[in-house]
């Protein structure tokens, strides 16, 4: 019942989100927009690249790490 509760708390806080920020974008006179697919590209791919160097790290690291034992 609590779970079910804080469930439901989560919902209307996120409505009240949606809402603040129509009323934003009405007093800024601008119009919400989704996310464009060249956007979300361009945030995935740099995503990756980070996940990618992080990997590339690791493995160097423990490669000379093990070595030297």
């Amino acid at each position: 019942m609590k779970d079910e509760r804080k469930f439901k708390e989560v919902i209307h806080t996120i409505k009240g989100a949606e809402k603040d920020k129509d009323k934003f974008c009405r007093a800024a006179r601008i119009d919400r927009q989704p996310m464009s697919d060249a956007r979300f590209k361009m945030i995935l791919e740099s995503c990756l690249l980070a996940l990618g160097m992080v990997l590339v790290f690791l493995f160097f690291f423990t490669l000379f790490y093990l070595g030297r034992r």
